[in-house]
């Protein structure tokens, strides 16, 4: 499933070791409990922007939070509960548990989730033990590549990056590091 000759592996976590990016898609229209209008959502999430960025937009534009004592920000924590409770309830593919435990690579990952979430989520997904290193925002995946790269003295020929996502080949090509794609339920690679 991921065979490289290469030394050190680096994984995008969604969409590559679990399936997660059509959960974490729909949360954006659960936490709100019906109380906006999915084309509100739609449009915010077309825009573009990590989460806290969707939900505020969402949060500032709705008429039915103008006189409201809660901030967006109780969203957004709604929407990191819901997506972890989630993954962790879907868990990780037998078929990539399976590598992580045979595993004699140097194993990594590079994440656009959130540092500390991505750490809770990986310990309660039991596989953080196979990891040297996990790397979430606020850093980009190019500047997590380069912490991995200049804390572990590491060359960019060693390195082989799984993703699912034209913005992780995108990264890759950008520092010559070799890419390999994942075509999970929700990549735009296909």
């Amino acid at each position: 499933m991921f065979y490289t000759d290469k030394e050190i592996i680096v994984f995008d976590l969604d969409g590559v070791i679990v399936e997660s990016n059509q959960i974490k898609y729909d949360a954006f229209f659960e936490i709100w409990n019906g109380g906006v209008s999915k084309n509100l959502v739609q449009n915010s999430l077309q825009l573009g922007g990590d989460r806290s960025k969707v939900i505020d937009r969402v949060y500032k534009s709705s008429d039915i939070f103008r006189n409201s004592d809660y901030g967006s920000k109780s969203f957004i924590d709604a929407y990191s509960k819901t997506v972890h409770n989630k993954i962790v309830k879907v868990g990780v593919s037998k078929n990539v548990s399976s590598f992580l435990a045979k595993n004699n690579k140097t194993l990594f990952i590079n994440s656009a989730t959130p540092q500390k979430e991505l750490l809770n989520l990986c310990n309660d997904l039991k596989i953080d033990k196979y990891f040297l290193g996990i790397f979430g925002s606020p850093n980009s995946k190019k500047d997590n590549f380069n912490i991995i790269i200049e804390k572990n003295n590491i060359k960019v020929e060693q390195i082989a990056f799984f993703g699912d996502m034209k913005s992780d080949q995108d990264v890759a090509d950008e520092m010559n590091i070799e890419f390999y794609p994942i075509l999970s339920k929700e990549s735009d690679l296909k």
